[in-house]
């Protein structure tokens, strides 16, 4: 924003299995604890809907954050319209402190991580994806979200992924389009997506954004001419202007 500030539509939680230290979870005596988030208890409305309205933070504050702490802590906050977006929990959010701003446009901090509270239930099983786990969280209500440098669900929930700024933001879909066709970018994509696959415990299934941001990091390295000809971007842009008349005719016929 022009004053500074940093707005974004942002993914911050995932379902899966994650690792804690024993001493995290009131076992010290283990050394790591798998525990398991389900999907029904990520994705439920009132899980959800406990991140709106909170307390954006600069890592995690030892006590969480209340009203008696809340003009320390805070370095921005949520807004109330929380959804699914396929395997994640997107939110609106705002970062307002220069300290915070600076760290994220350093690439210092710019993951996030939830700061909840739950019930965790102990007892083993298997997770879908076939990681065992030793405890399971359920009533998942949400206190803040922190930008980190590293947070638990991975490089996925980060603000980074919906700003509109970086290799992302520097190219529209008739260019991604085209350079996803071409052989540079079909390596460029399964380059990006054996490096995901290394890390998949981590990083979740491989997504729609993902090859797009791929494609994007691999544009932004080079000159736009030594990647997409007049030619293919005029072919490109009159192939996305049919798509989408042909999707205004639909949305019509539907209403008439």
């Amino acid at each position: 924003m022009a004053d500074g500030r940093i707005a974004a539509v942002a993914r911050f939680a995932r379902s899966g299995v994650y690792t804690y230290s024993g001493a995290e979870v009131g076992k010290p005596h283990l050394s790591s604890v798998n525990v398991y988030r389900p999907e029904a208890e990520v994705f439920s409305q009132d899980a959800m809907a406990s991140f709106g309205h909170k307390a954006v933070t600069f890592h995690h504050p030892s006590d969480g954050v209340s009203a008696a702490n809340w003009s320390k802590v805070s370095v921005g906050f949520t807004e109330g319209k929380i959804a699914r977006d396929g395997g994640y929990v997107e939110i609106p959010l705002m970062l307002a402190d220069a300290q915070a701003v600076g760290a994220y446009e350093r690439g210092e901090a710019r993951e996030l991580s939830a700061g909840y509270s739950c019930d965790l239930v102990w007892g083993d099983g298997i997770a879908p994806d076939g990681t065992a786990y030793q405890a399971t969280q359920r009533n998942i209500r949400g206190n803040h979200i922190a930008l980190v440098p590293l947070g638990r669900a991975g490089s996925e929930c980060r603000i980074g992924d919906s700003l509109m700024q970086g290799a992302s933001g520097m190219f529209n879909d008739a260019q991604l389009t085209t350079f996803r066709d071409s052989d540079e970018g079909r390596l460029a994509v399964a380059y990006a997506k054996s490096v995901h696959n290394l890390n998949s415990s981590r990083n979740g299934p491989w997504t729609d954004q993902m090859e797009r941001q791929a494609l994007a990091d691999a544009m932004a390295v080079k000159p736009r001419d030594s990647i997409i000809s007049d030619a293919a971007m005029a072919d490109a842009k009159a192939k996305e202007h049919a798509a989408y008349q042909r999707s205004v005719a639909a949305l019509n016929g539907s209403r008439n």
